[in-house]
């Protein structure tokens, strides 16, 4: 048995799981309308995914975490809990049919991607060479990670630097935890999943999301190897199993609650958020007995209302139901935005010294205070999620679910194929995966757009640096030579040959 990326989910049987899920549904009261749009979207879901080939396209990576995380967790969680679906929700039949018609027309955009396939045209295959050196191009991406981090605190991230621009487009530390861990496992023929360097990284960069009390940055080091494990179709022994089972406990038993504690953390540098880490640790009653006050107050201030109960803050981020239905109930009142977001969001694509003047109005945080979602009156800092099917009625009512979403996702697939290449062969695209874990559930249009414009940037620098400087920094640090490519620019391009007349 292997860790294999699914490129198909089989239909009849999602059709038998949708049935006897609609069955539970029924016997717990949930309506039956929303019931029947929660059937249809999982069958919609299917549909794409496979249309899409899985994980061997982006777009496929995209619907996966984008059905998952805004609507399939929270929805089972439900069920598992034994509250009716549709409970604790304004308006529950209107957010699922928004649903539902933003996965019809993403099965569509499917369809029409593949008409419209740039994969071969990528511009990253133009950059490979015969074969990269995973081992050290993950080497070299996590030193070039790591480098960009010190600039950042050693001389700061001020708007329109240069600093500023390569945080914003540091992904070689997720990017090397790939590939190192592709590396160790091609180096020792499957016998071993890690090796020092990916040991190293994974350790480091799981201390600094633990002292930043980020779920994302503690999270996103073991993504990455098991991003990893699954590219390289890893044989599956007990270790494995067992360090799966071990990263879902943490996350949930421990990352969870850490981040919860953000607040603890405030106005503390690294060396008092270790202590503090330590403390809470070594004194766990303290620690349950802060996240226990924690979700009470947030119970109290009614934000989180999906269940009846508190479920822990990572639990209820794998969901964007509740915050979804409270800004989508607020627009069904006739509060659009219109489609000056999304001006803006455009608007701020160019960087800093090409647009100096450039400001950022729109957010999570800007609707969060116009549908009076549980900030205070002067918090202005605090991170709100919401789902691009939200911000997209919001903005256009259907016609945003209709037109908006389905444009911006046509240019969204289109722009990164384009840049990435085949996923299937060039593993830098495992990072544009990680990235729509994020993306693709909870980050506004604005997320979308962001990546079209910076994130394919980024990507493409960052394949520039795979392929050509990563690998020779690897090279320097381990003793090891390396191999120039063997293909250039040109030959990695199509040809159109004339036939011989």
């Amino acid at each position: 048995m292997r860790f294999i990326l699914p490129t198909r989910i089989p239909l009849t049987q999602t059709f038998v799981f949708a049935s006897l899920f609609f069955c539970v549904q029924q016997f717990q009261h949930t309506n039956l309308l929303f019931s029947m749009l929660y059937f249809a979207f999982l069958i919609l879901t299917v549909l794409a995914f496979n249309f899409a080939e899985g994980f061997t396209r982006l777009t496929g990576a995209y619907i996966f975490w984008y059905s998952l995380l805004i609507v399939i967790v929270g929805v089972t969680w439900k069920a598992v809990v034994g509250e009716p679906a549709d409970s604790n929700l304004f308006t529950p039949v209107l957010d699922m049919s928004l649903y539902v018609g933003s996965m019809l027309m993403l099965l569509l955009v499917t369809l029409l991607n593949k008409k419209m396939d740039f994969r071969y045209l990528g511009i990253g295959g133009g950059f490979t060479g015969s074969k990269l050196n995973h081992t050290g191009a993950g080497l070299g991406c996590l030193l070039v990670g790591y480098g960009i981090m010190l600039a950042d605190a050693l001389y700061g991230n001020a708007p329109g630097g240069i600093v500023s621009a390569l945080m914003q487009m540091n992904v070689f530390p997720q990017l090397g935890l790939i590939l190192a861990t592709i590396g160790a496992i091609h180096d020792s023929g499957g016998r071993r999943s890690t090796n020092i360097i990916s040991i190293i990284g994974l350790t480091y960069f799981s201390v600094i999301g633990v002292l930043s009390f980020s779920k994302q940055a503690m999270i996103s080091p073991m993504v990455c190897w098991v991003i990893g494990a699954f590219y390289s179709r890893l044989r599956v022994r007990f270790v494995h199993v067992a360090a799966l089972v071990l990263m879902v406990v943490g996350s949930f038993g421990f990352v969870s609650p850490l981040s919860a504690s953000r607040d603890l953390a405030e106005n503390m540098d690294y060396s008092q958020r270790f202590q503090l880490v330590r403390y809470l640790i070594t004194h766990w009653d303290v620690f349950q007995a802060h996240i226990k006050n924690q979700e009470e107050y947030e119970s109290e201030t009614g934000m989180t209302e999906y269940y009846n109960k508190p479920q822990g803050s990572l639990l209820e981020r794998l969901s964007m139901i509740s915050p979804d239905d409270i800004m989508m109930a607020y627009t069904a009142k006739g509060h659009f935005e219109g489609i000056d977001p999304v001006v803006n969001y455009f608007e701020n694509i160019p960087p800093h010294f090409l647009a100096p003047n450039k400001q950022i109005r729109y957010s999570g945080n800007y609707y969060a205070h116009e549908i009076g979602f549980g900030l205070g009156a002067d918090d202005y800092s605090t991170g709100i999620s919401f789902s691009p099917v939200a911000e997209a009625y919001h903005c256009e009512g259907w016609g945003g679910i209709f037109w908006l979403l389905p444009l911006l996702w046509m240019m969204l697939f289109s722009t990164a194929d384009f840049v990435v290449g085949d996923l299937t062969k060039y593993p830098w695209g495992l990072m544009v995966v990680v990235w729509f874990a994020h993306l693709a559930p909870e980050t506004l249009l604005g997320g979308i757009i962001y990546f079209m414009g910076m994130g394919n940037f980024g990507m493409f620098f960052a394949i520039i640096v795979v392929t050509r400087i990563a690998p020779i920094i690897g090279a320097l640090f381990s003793g090891r030579t390396v191999s120039p490519p063997t293909r250039s620019i040109r030959s990695a391009r199509p040809m159109l040959v004339r036939p011989q007349v």
